[in-house]
Protein backbone atom coordinates (compact mmCIF):
# COMPACT_ATOMS: atom_id res chain seq x y z
CA UNK A 1 0.00 0.00 0.00
CA UNK A 2 1.26 3.50 -0.81
CA UNK A 3 -0.25 7.08 0.31
CA UNK A 4 0.30 10.11 -1.39
CA UNK A 5 -0.56 13.37 0.20
CA UNK A 6 -1.27 16.47 -2.11
CA UNK A 7 -1.15 19.60 -0.92
CA UNK A 8 -3.70 22.49 -1.82
CA UNK A 9 -1.62 23.68 -5.25
CA UNK A 10 -1.20 19.51 -5.98
CA UNK A 11 2.16 19.32 -5.17
CA UNK A 12 3.24 16.28 -3.19
CA UNK A 13 3.98 16.89 0.20
CA UNK A 14 4.36 13.32 1.53
CA UNK A 15 4.68 10.06 0.55
CA UNK A 16 4.80 6.76 2.87
CA UNK A 17 4.38 2.57 2.07
CA UNK A 18 3.13 0.04 3.95
CA UNK A 19 4.94 -2.61 4.82
CA UNK A 20 4.66 -5.57 2.28
CA UNK A 21 2.57 -7.88 3.13
CA UNK A 22 0.34 -10.79 1.26
CA UNK A 23 -3.62 -10.42 1.58
CA UNK A 24 -5.76 -13.36 0.31
CA UNK A 25 -8.17 -12.56 -2.90
CA UNK A 26 -11.58 -11.49 -1.12
CA UNK A 27 -10.00 -10.67 2.13
CA UNK A 28 -9.55 -7.73 4.13
CA UNK A 29 -6.20 -6.07 6.02
CA UNK A 30 -5.75 -2.80 7.57
CA UNK A 31 -2.39 -0.64 7.57
CA UNK A 32 -2.26 2.30 9.27
CA UNK A 33 0.28 4.90 8.37
CA UNK A 34 1.53 8.04 9.55
CA UNK A 35 2.51 11.19 7.33
CA UNK A 36 3.42 14.29 8.48
CA UNK A 37 2.85 17.34 6.58
CA UNK A 38 5.55 19.94 7.11
CA UNK A 39 4.06 23.75 7.55
CA UNK A 40 0.18 22.44 6.57
CA UNK A 41 -1.75 24.78 4.78
CA UNK A 42 -4.67 24.75 7.40
CA UNK A 43 -8.14 24.84 6.60
CA UNK A 44 -10.65 27.57 8.00
CA UNK A 45 -13.62 29.51 6.93
CA UNK A 46 -11.90 32.12 5.20
CA UNK A 47 -9.24 29.69 4.13
CA UNK A 48 -10.65 26.66 3.12
CA UNK A 49 -7.72 24.84 2.29
CA UNK A 50 -7.65 21.39 1.09
CA UNK A 51 -5.57 18.51 0.87
CA UNK A 52 -6.02 14.95 -1.49
CA UNK A 53 -4.80 12.04 -0.17
CA UNK A 54 -4.29 9.13 -2.56
CA UNK A 55 -4.32 5.33 -1.40
CA UNK A 56 -3.09 2.73 -3.85
CA UNK A 57 -2.66 -1.08 -3.76
CA UNK A 58 0.39 -2.38 -5.33
CA UNK A 59 1.07 -5.75 -6.42
CA UNK A 60 4.18 -6.01 -8.20
CA UNK A 61 4.68 -2.35 -8.50
CA UNK A 62 1.77 -2.03 -10.51
CA UNK A 63 -1.66 -0.35 -8.71
CA UNK A 64 -4.61 -2.61 -8.71
CA UNK A 65 -6.77 -0.71 -6.84
CA UNK A 66 -6.79 3.04 -5.60
CA UNK A 67 -8.84 5.83 -3.61
CA UNK A 68 -8.88 8.93 -3.19
CA UNK A 69 -9.96 10.85 -0.20
CA UNK A 70 -10.07 14.75 -0.01
CA UNK A 71 -9.59 16.05 3.31
CA UNK A 72 -8.41 19.21 5.20
CA UNK A 73 -6.04 19.94 8.19
CA UNK A 74 -7.67 22.16 11.31
CA UNK A 75 -8.12 22.28 14.86
CA UNK A 76 -11.89 22.70 15.93
CA UNK A 77 -13.23 22.15 19.57
CA UNK A 78 -16.15 23.33 21.57
CA UNK A 79 -15.63 24.59 24.84
CA UNK A 80 -19.10 25.56 27.20
CA UNK A 81 -17.51 28.74 28.50
CA UNK A 82 -15.73 30.18 24.65
CA UNK A 83 -18.06 28.11 22.55
CA UNK A 84 -16.53 27.73 19.19
CA UNK A 85 -12.57 27.43 18.92
CA UNK A 86 -10.75 27.10 15.82
CA UNK A 87 -7.22 27.07 16.05
CA UNK A 88 -7.83 27.99 19.75
CA UNK A 89 -9.49 30.80 19.00
CA UNK A 90 -12.75 31.91 20.08
CA UNK A 91 -15.35 32.38 16.62
CA UNK A 92 -18.58 33.73 16.43
CA UNK A 93 -21.32 31.04 14.44
CA UNK A 94 -23.72 31.93 12.04
CA UNK A 95 -26.14 29.54 11.80
CA UNK A 96 -28.71 28.60 8.98
CA UNK A 97 -30.89 25.60 8.99
CA UNK A 98 -30.67 23.30 5.36
CA UNK A 99 -33.62 20.60 4.50
CA UNK A 100 -32.99 18.21 2.18
CA UNK A 101 -35.38 19.90 -0.49
CA UNK A 102 -34.71 22.56 -2.90
CA UNK A 103 -38.03 24.27 -2.97
CA UNK A 104 -39.67 24.15 -6.17
CA UNK A 105 -37.18 21.02 -7.47
CA UNK A 106 -38.03 18.78 -4.88
CA UNK A 107 -35.77 16.41 -3.11
CA UNK A 108 -33.20 16.23 -6.09
CA UNK A 109 -29.70 16.61 -5.12
CA UNK A 110 -28.09 17.95 -7.81
CA UNK A 111 -24.52 18.96 -7.37
CA UNK A 112 -24.79 22.32 -8.37
CA UNK A 113 -27.88 23.05 -6.62
CA UNK A 114 -26.31 22.25 -3.34
CA UNK A 115 -23.42 24.02 -4.19
CA UNK A 116 -25.31 27.04 -4.60
CA UNK A 117 -27.85 27.02 -1.61
CA UNK A 118 -24.27 27.08 0.36
CA UNK A 119 -22.87 29.98 -1.84
CA UNK A 120 -25.81 31.79 -1.11
CA UNK A 121 -25.87 31.42 2.48
CA UNK A 122 -22.40 32.40 2.83
CA UNK A 123 -22.97 35.55 0.60
CA UNK A 124 -25.62 36.38 3.12
CA UNK A 125 -23.37 36.06 6.42
CA UNK A 126 -23.96 32.47 7.12
CA UNK A 127 -20.59 30.79 8.01
CA UNK A 128 -22.46 27.50 9.17
CA UNK A 129 -25.09 25.10 8.37
CA UNK A 130 -27.29 22.80 10.35
CA UNK A 131 -28.44 20.03 8.37
CA UNK A 132 -31.73 19.59 9.54
CA UNK A 133 -33.42 16.45 10.33
CA UNK A 134 -31.66 13.49 8.26
CA UNK A 135 -27.20 13.45 7.31
CA UNK A 136 -26.90 15.74 4.57
CA UNK A 137 -26.14 14.56 0.72
CA UNK A 138 -21.86 14.76 -0.14
CA UNK A 139 -22.98 17.55 -2.79
CA UNK A 140 -23.25 19.47 0.25
CA UNK A 141 -20.06 18.81 2.39
CA UNK A 142 -18.09 19.01 -0.60
CA UNK A 143 -19.59 22.31 -0.80
CA UNK A 144 -18.85 23.39 2.32
CA UNK A 145 -15.52 22.19 2.03
CA UNK A 146 -14.46 24.18 -0.68
CA UNK A 147 -16.06 27.39 0.52
CA UNK A 148 -15.07 27.46 3.97
CA UNK A 149 -18.63 26.68 5.72
CA UNK A 150 -18.76 24.99 9.30
CA UNK A 151 -21.61 21.72 9.46
CA UNK A 152 -23.67 20.41 12.46
CA UNK A 153 -24.49 17.07 10.36
CA UNK A 154 -27.29 16.22 11.97
CA UNK A 155 -28.38 12.38 12.50
CA UNK A 156 -32.04 12.26 12.60
CA UNK A 157 -34.87 14.17 13.73
CA UNK A 158 -37.44 11.14 14.54
CA UNK A 159 -35.84 8.73 16.81
CA UNK A 160 -37.97 6.18 18.49
CA UNK A 161 -40.87 8.87 18.59
CA UNK A 162 -42.55 9.33 15.16
CA UNK A 163 -44.55 11.93 13.28
CA UNK A 164 -46.04 9.59 10.66
CA UNK A 165 -47.10 5.66 10.80
CA UNK A 166 -44.15 4.98 8.24
CA UNK A 167 -41.61 7.82 8.89
CA UNK A 168 -38.18 6.29 10.83
CA UNK A 169 -38.79 5.67 14.05
CA UNK A 170 -40.31 2.24 13.19
CA UNK A 171 -36.96 1.08 12.04
CA UNK A 172 -35.35 3.26 14.35
CA UNK A 173 -34.29 1.10 17.06
CA UNK A 174 -33.15 -1.94 14.58
CA UNK A 175 -30.86 0.45 12.52
CA UNK A 176 -29.48 3.00 14.79
CA UNK A 177 -26.15 1.78 14.95
CA UNK A 178 -25.28 0.83 11.60
CA UNK A 179 -27.20 4.12 10.01
CA UNK A 180 -24.91 6.34 12.68
CA UNK A 181 -21.90 4.37 11.83
CA UNK A 182 -22.40 4.90 8.32
CA UNK A 183 -22.80 8.26 8.45
CA UNK A 184 -19.83 9.05 10.56
CA UNK A 185 -17.48 6.79 8.60
CA UNK A 186 -18.75 8.52 5.28
CA UNK A 187 -18.47 12.37 6.72
CA UNK A 188 -15.23 11.91 8.78
CA UNK A 189 -12.96 13.50 6.62
CA UNK A 190 -14.89 16.76 5.50
CA UNK A 191 -13.40 19.62 7.33
CA UNK A 192 -16.63 21.58 7.40
CA UNK A 193 -18.20 18.93 9.87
Amino acid sequence: MRVTVLDPRGRTVAVRRAPARSVEPGATAVSALDLPVKRPALWSMDAPNLYTARAEVLVDGEVVDAVTTTFGIRSLAWNGEAGLLLYGEPGKVVDGNVHHDHGPMGAVALDRSEERRVEILKEAGFNSIRTAHNPPTPALLDACDRLGVLVMDEFFKVWDTGKNPDDHSVHFAAWWEQDLTSTVLRDRNHPSV
